[in-house]
């Protein structure tokens, strides 16, 4: 049988702890100010049977955040409301916080039959049924008991095993993660943490990051249900003995996690739902206090839609956290307010990776409360645009193992892993369509306004997307492979596109082109050629620059011109030269290019460049 945890509720001194002692002859207040003052402060454990953990929370308003570490990890809900009592300010609230936390089974215990007569009995089964009327509890049974004389336990223990059967599996992130409820100290082991297993498997030996914080451990020992065990599971109430790590670096509120699944946040996207029952709405920046798991932290709200989110009503936001929490998205959290500290509301969390401004983070938050929870990853993958989104960082945005990952991505036809080199991201094809449609209208776009340039530079298409160099050229790659652009030197164009000169600069062109040609290597400067040609310096560049572009010219810094014929035939030369000779002086390279050393020198800085030859100490040496 799967291991399940039941958690006791209700108004301080109806009698929760009394229940567990008569259900499983263990008293729970284990704290000497505990029992001094006859009431609950800290939670409490026992157990039903080896597989079923009770916990007993704190019912004083006081220790509502002690409550709130008792129930994150409930299976089924047991409110409990005295006789003498009937519905309390506590009952209501601890109910209302076990309604916004999902928990998937409830039964109602009435305590203390033995102070009441069968027709107040019947007026309090009456408010139990109209405080939990469309609510998980709806169809609870309600059992009437006495702690104090025995009546009933039996009915009642026999009810909750029954309901432990019927709990839902339940959801394992496939990584193994413990909200720490109790840490202490044992001499001769070190420190010790408790919680309940919330996900996944943890061994002896295994290694395991303590959030916030980022602490590295490894773990001692293991007990469950008072025994030392090899392993523990989701359900389970586990102790673990963590190596290494002083008691100072850990608390209630912390995370015991598996490393790289889950990291501290400042800020997070959530679906926020006032309840029905608050005095008044929450406004824009309101403070107010977060519980989510153990943890509580102060936030300020940031609604997306409005100023204020009435009661009743549901919307998303974005939680500005004071101090470091630590979520994954899909967990469930409770908002009670700053003053009164009375609960108001929950939620749960949509997104945890926020490092856009306001207005980009706020739309992207409503993009993904607008989509259907089955689409909610496509959104999320989708949202990413130009800076598609890696597996190391889609881990940290859903807080699940690989192995799941990679099943949400083959059981959805829009989405595929792109890997290009090193890279590997992921995106669906609605996304890579736009990005490349986007440099397609972008190239358009430039041979328009740029009739006499050949193509974009790489780094001016990368502006334009705003994206990373590995993105980019994982989609310049594949639109060259697709012949969507093309390619001429570093530059990026449209397969469709040429530059066309007017028939006087074509002219030109070949007038100059034919002048470079005669000279070899001993190139006309500029200036030069305006007085040879007997056209303007601005003139001349326009059909030169068009003409490097076309390739058939090479300029060498800024200044020496020479004919890509000519620099293909020096080429060859070299070629052959090496074909007989280990290496070439800058004297043997000016005679193969009949040259002088003022123009062999750059000549040969540019073979070098190009990866031709290379330089050892006064010659060249051809690169094989």
């Amino acid at each position: 049988m799967k291991q399940t945890v039941i958690g006791l509720s209700g108004h301080i001194d109806h009698g929760k702890t009394a229940l567990v002692k008569a259900l499983t002859g263990v008293n729970t207040d284990s704290l000497t100010e505990e029992q001094k003052r006859g009431m609950t402060i800290d939670i409490g454990f026992a157990f039903l049977d080896e597989n079923i953990t009770l916990i007993d929370v704190p019912g004083h308003e006081k220790f509502v955040k002690n409550m709130m570490a008792g129930v994150s990890g409930i299976d089924v809900a047991l409110l409990v409301v005295a006789a003498d009592d009937g519905i309390m300010p506590q009952t209501r609230e601890h109910f209302e916080i076990l309604n916004l936390l999902d928990i998937p089974l409830g039964i109602v215990a009435i305590n203390k039959i033995d102070l009441a007569d069968d027709d107040w009995l019947e007026l309090i089964e009456l408010d139990i049924s109209e405080l939990v009327h469309g609510s998980f509890m709806e169809k609870a049974p309600i059992v009437k008991v006495s702690a104090e004389t025995g009546v009933g336990v039996e009915h009642l223990k026999a009810i909750l095993l029954e309901l432990c059967k019927k709990v839902p599996e339940k959801q394992d992130r496939g990584i193994f993660r413990l909200h720490v409820d109790r840490v202490f100290s044992m001499k001769g082991y070190g420190t010790v943490v408790t919680g309940t297993v919330n996900s996944g498997t943890l061994k002896i030996g295994d290694s395991v990051e303590l959030l916030p914080g980022m602490v590295k451990s490894r773990v001692r020992g293991l007990q469950s249900h008072g025994e030392e065990v090899l392993k523990v599971e989701t359900g389970d109430r586990a102790a673990i003995n963590l190596q290494g790590v002083e008691i100072k670096q850990i608390d209630r509120g912390s995370q015991i996690a598996e490393i790289g699944y889950l990291q501290s946040i400042n800020q997070m996207g959530v679906t926020l739902r006032l309840l029905g029952s608050a005095q008044k709405p929450i406004v824009q920046n309101q403070r107010v206090r977060i519980h989510l798991g153990t943890q509580e932290v102060m936030a300020r709200v940031a609604l997306t839609a409005g100023k204020t989110l009435q009661p009743g009503e549901e919307c998303p936001a974005l939680l500005r956290l004071e101090h470091p929490m630590v979520a994954a998205r899909g967990d469930k959290f409770i908002i009670r307010s700053y003053s009164p500290v009375i609960t108001i509301g929950g939620g749960e969390v949509m997104e945890v990776l926020i490092e856009e401004k306001w207005k980009v983070v706020k739309e992207k938050l409503q993009n993904l409360y607008d989509s259907p929870k089955s689409n909610q990853l496509i959104q999320l993958v989708q949202g990413e645009g130009a800076k598609p989104i890696t597996l190391d960082k889609l881990q940290y945005r859903l807080g699940i193992s690989k192995e799941q990952i990679d099943s949400l991505v083959e059981a959805r036809e829009e989405l595929f892993w792109l890997s290009h080199k090193q890279g590997k991201w992921l995106i669906t094809h609605n996304q890579w369509d736009t990005l490349k449609n986007s440099i397609t209208d972008y190239l358009k776009k430039y041979h328009l306004i740029n009739p006499l340039n050949a193509g974009a530079q790489k780094e001016k298409i990368r502006q334009h997307l705003e994206c990373e160099d590995s993105i980019l050229e994982a989609l310049l790659s594949t639109m060259m492979e697709s012949n969507l652009i093309s390619q001429k030197g570093e530059l990026y164009l449209d397969p469709e596109f040429s530059i066309t000169l007017s028939s006087e600069d074509d002219l030109l062109q070949n007038s100059v082109l034919i002048q470079l040609e005669k000279e070899g290597f001993t190139s006309s400067t500029l200036a030069q050629l305006s007085l040879k040609t007997g056209n303007s310096k601005e003139k001349l560049m326009k059909v030169i620059n068009v003409a490097e572009q076309q390739g058939k010219l090479l300029r060498i810094d800024g200044n020496l011109m020479f004919t890509q014929t000519n620099f293909t035939k020096l080429k060859e030369k070299v070629a052959q030269h090496f074909s007989s000779h280990s290496e070439m002086s800058v004297s043997e390279f000016k005679e193969l290019a009949h040259t002088s050393r003022k123009y062999a020198v750059p000549l040969l800085e540019y073979f070098d460049k190009k990866k031709i030859t290379y330089r050892e100490g006064n010659a060249r040496k051809l690169v094989r």
